[in-house]
């Protein structure tokens, strides 16, 4: 068992040393990769939004967000009631408000079905998102070397990028609540994204999240 252990990582390793991509030929997959999946998003899945009173008294993103969103006109909200304690005597708790997404905001809530990881490494589905920019490439910098994985070849790529943000991200306060999407955009030309591409067919195409 061992031998042939030894004999299938040496294949795999004379695999990878002889295939090795150009930069072209991982541009055209980072490419294709941002052509689907190049919208930076907040992971605001599901509207209307509540924001409790612990909410903010936590500074929570939607509680910091929202308002601002509001402001912007991208968002509307109303109060509802908090559900009272079983047996309390004291005043009615503090209600919470709702955020929906007004018409101008609609527009930012893009309906295409992506994937993410959740905290246990696996798929979970969106149908829809609040994105506020989107990813093109501006070029290929460096990749790791091609290694076997499950019988794939695979390489990690390290790209720059334009970026294309929406008008109502010039509104410094919309800059300042969303501090991850104003770095990413500050990052233009400069900043480094990565995604894998695996080698499928004699082509190197993107592994996508939960392949």
């Amino acid at each position: 068992m061992a031998a042939v252990v030894g004999v299938m990582c040496a294949a795999g390793a004379g695999q990878a040393g002889s295939v090795q991509p150009s930069s072209r030929q991982l541009g055209r997959a980072a490419t294709q990769f941002l052509a689907d999946h190049g919208d930076l998003c907040m992971a605001k899945y599901t509207w209307p939004r509540d924001v409790t009173p612990a909410d903010r008294e936590a500074h929570t993103n939607d509680a910091v967000q929202l308002p601002v969103l509001e402001r912007l006109g991208l968002v509307e909200s109303m109060l509802i009631p908090a559900p009272a304690a079983v047996g309390a005597t004291s005043d009615a708790p503090e209600p919470a408000r709702r955020f929906s997404l007004t018409a101008k905001g609609q527009q930012y809530y893009l309906r295409k079905k992506h994937t993410t990881l959740d905290v246990h490494g696996q798929p979970v589905d969106h149908d829809a998102d609040f994105c506020l920019a989107h990813l093109t490439l501006d070029k290929v910098v460096k990749w790791t070397p091609p290694e076997a994985v499950h019988g794939q070849l695979e390489t990690l790529v390290h790209y720059t990028y334009h970026v294309m943000p929406v008008q109502w991200m010039t509104d410094p306060e919309a800059r300042k609540v969303f501090p991850v999407a104003d770095r990413i955009i500050r990052g233009q030309g400069n900043m480094l994204m990565s995604v894998t591409v695996r080698l499928e067919g004699g082509k190197w195409v993107p592994v996508l999240p939960g392949q």
